[in-house]
């Protein structure tokens, strides 16, 4: 299950709650602080996990329909509706850590699709449910809400989770 590093980063004990209520145990199986992506593995049979499929994030337009799925406030199961409102964004990433190179992630999707407190680690999807990518924060004034939602694109979680899977980690060129 992919979520935000910054969702798992320091946990103790991890959680994953499935859409029916159902509660299990989840163990870390890799972090990317950079990309701010995370991979857990929970164990359940195969009939419960119900994959999604991924849409290739260098194709969207400023303008398609956006769909947020996420857990804003503690109110499981929330879904907001918007907009693809901005395209190649760059933002430096609120997770990894200070010491050493700084990275910054490129090519986030803005929205205008609700992102609040708890939506981290959720869905970005297109108008037929394929995922473009993960919420990844707002920016705001307010702390919620008013502001601008952003996601990190599919085309980072297609690179990264792999590598995450594989090895545990993912490890990003730079000069």
């Amino acid at each position: 299950i992919l979520t935000n590093n910054h969702v798992v980063d320091g946990a103790t004990r991890i959680t994953v709650t499935f859409y029916d209520g159902t509660t299990v145990d989840a163990t870390l199986v890799g972090t990317d602080p950079d990309s701010d992506l995370a991979v857990v593995k929970v164990n359940v049979p195969p009939a419960q996990l119900h994959p999604i499929s991924i849409a290739d994030s260098n194709q969207l337009k400023v303008g398609q329909l956006s769909i947020a799925i996420g857990n804003p406030f503690g109110l499981q199961s929330t879904m907001t509706v918007g907009f693809i409102s901005g395209l190649g964004r760059v933002l430096p990433n609120i997770s990894a850590n200070a010491v050493g190179p700084s990275f910054s992630i490129p090519d986030i999707i803005q929205t205008d699709a609700s992102i609040n407190p708890g939506n981290s680690g959720g869905a970005l999807l297109d108008d037929s449910g394929k995922l473009i990518g993960v919420t990844y924060m707002i920016d705001t004034s307010s702390g919620s809400s008013s502001g601008v939602g952003f996601a990190i694109p599919s085309s980072i979680v297609q690179q990264v989770i792999p590598a995450l899977i594989k090895t545990g980690h993912n490890d990003h060129p730079w000069l």
